[in-house]
């Protein structure tokens, strides 16, 4: 993927942050040497339903942490695009066709057994079972995006806008017509993909992940491109 510099311009920033500061903002493939920096944004910080789930803050940041550095992880920079500012990687985005398949490998195995041991494994079972229940199908051919994080630092500049901008030209360089990505039914993200024409058109729900997590289920969103 060729690396694309970003206008503040074309971002649409808000009056409060200046051109200077989003000068120096590109977008590229990411590298080997990116993978830690990959890990801690996705996982530093990890959300509320990771903790439920993961049962823990430490649990989910160690294991989301380690499946980014496993070889030829679907959450590794293989399929991975990052935003710089400035030379620092402040945004990751994971996205394609074809979202990487997650299956369980004996790596994969082997490392959740060490986090977690064998019996926090069998407790988060019946969590994870209830998260796969609420996760509505992606479109076929549909261009998604199955994960965007920003550095909590770095938030609000328009960093989450420049990501979608970045997915929306590669989806329509391949000819693409339909966007789609799933999120939470508690993510404040919500508002900036609505403000970037998604519309939510699923909604799955289950009583038992709400119980875990506080969270009653997830959403399916599209954009349509014309």
């Amino acid at each position: 993927m060729r690396k694309s510099p970003v206008s503040a311009k074309k971002l649409g920033i808000a009056r409060r942050y200046t051109v200077r500061e989003m000068d120096g903002l590109t977008i590229r493939k990411a590298r080997p040497g990116d993978t830690n920096r990959i890990a801690q944004i996705m996982h530093g910080e990890p959300g509320q339903e990771a903790v439920a789930l993961l049962r823990g803050e430490q649990n989910a940041r160690t294991l989301g942490m380690a499946l980014v550095r496993l070889p030829k992880s679907p959450q590794g920079w293989e399929h991975t695009v990052v935003v710089e500012l400035d030379r620092q990687v402040v945004g990751i985005m994971q996205a394609g066709i074809t979202p990487p398949r997650y299956r369980l490998t004996p790596r994969m195995a082997y490392l959740t057994f060490h986090v977690l041991g064998a019996i926090g494994t069998v407790r988060v079972l019946p969590r994870l079972r209830s998260r796969l229940r609420v996760q509505p199908k992606i479109p076929s051919g549909s261009y998604h995006i199955s994960e965007m994080d920003v550095d909590p630092a770095f938030r609000n500049r328009g960093i989450g806008s420049a990501l979608l901008g970045h997915a929306e030209d590669a989806a329509r360089s391949g000819g693409i017509k339909l966007m789609s990505l799933t999120t939470n039914t508690v993510n404040p993200a919500r508002s900036l993909y609505e403000r970037y024409g998604f519309q939510v058109v699923e909604t799955r729900t289950d009583r038992d992940f709400e119980r875990y997590t506080g969270i009653r289920g997830r959403h399916l969103m599209v954009k349509e491109l014309m």
